[in-house]
């Protein structure tokens, strides 16, 4: 078995997850920027927008785990296009070529973010999409690309709309979407045990506030461990605006 390549591995959430993916797979880390990869990885430090780059990260891979984008709520349309459209593209294109059977595409929960109102919940992953932003609708997009792959080639695609995770919960409004380190680590790799197809799931935590829909990931073999109602006490009140994915007293004003 060749090993399973993660994209933007030396990131925030690649960090969290790589000694846990490392239990069950070999690793190739491929990064735009240098880290320090973990004992048995090995560690490409390449662009994949770069031509040909792609096909020599995916060469020999098992898996491909793409975690490579840019995550801002707040970023421009040309920017997510570029980052997060337009390279899931290539590197889909790269698995394609190199027959890559199995692939994890990280989405994110602002796919549903308009639904993330009393009157919609649970959300069910299965509905319709309804972004908040234009990342939330790159993110979409790339869904989609990734449903065009398993049927162009048969390959298992799993999209994991995650929460947040890798960042400090200290705000009260994030502890319904929160997914923890360990938890983030379990999800993928019940991800990468999927059959061939398609489909996409919910990926937070076992919140006693959760109001995102587990059932699907569950299926995939997911088992949340954490709550984030530990934190509920010290976690505060919203400091800035982030996107419609808030709304009212979760989603303070910009300041002038």
């Amino acid at each position: 078995m060749g090993p399973v390549v993660i994209t933007g591995g030396f990131g925030r959430v690649g960090g969290l997850v790589r000694s846990a993916l490392l239990a069950e797979h070999r690793l190739r880390v491929v990064d735009r920027v240098a880290g320090t990869p973990l004992p048995g990885e090995e560690s490409m430090v390449a662009d994949l927008a770069e031509p040909g780059v792609a096909e020599r990260a995916l060469a020999g891979a098992s898996g491909l785990v793409h975690l490579a984008g840019d995550p801002r709520p707040h970023a421009k349309w040309e920017e997510v296009y570029r980052a997060n459209v337009a390279l899931t593209r290539r590197v889909l294109d790269a698995a394609a070529g190199q027959g890559v059977p199995r692939v994890v595409l990280a989405s994110t929960v602002h796919a549903m973010g308009e639904y993330n109102r009393p009157e919609h919940r649970p959300v069910d992953p299965a509905w319709e999409p309804r972004p908040c932003c234009a990342y939330g609708l790159s993110k979409v997009i790339t869904e989609n690309l990734g449903r065009l792959h398993a049927e162009l080639t048969g390959a298992s695609v799993v999209c994991l709309r995650l929460g947040s995770t890798g960042y400090p919960l200290d705000e009260a409004r994030y502890l319904g979407m929160w997914l923890s380190g360990r938890d983030v680590g379990a999800l993928l790799l019940a991800a990468l045990t999927a059959g061939p197809g398609w489909s996409v799931h919910f990926g937070m935590s076992a919140n006693t506030r959760r109001h995102w829909d587990l059932a699907s990931a569950r299926k995939l073999g997911y088992e949340p461990r954490d709550d984030s109602e530990p934190y509920a006490e010290t976690a505060g009140p919203p400091t800035v605006m982030i996107c419609r994915i808030f709304d009212g007293a979760d989603n303070p004003p910009a300041q002038a």
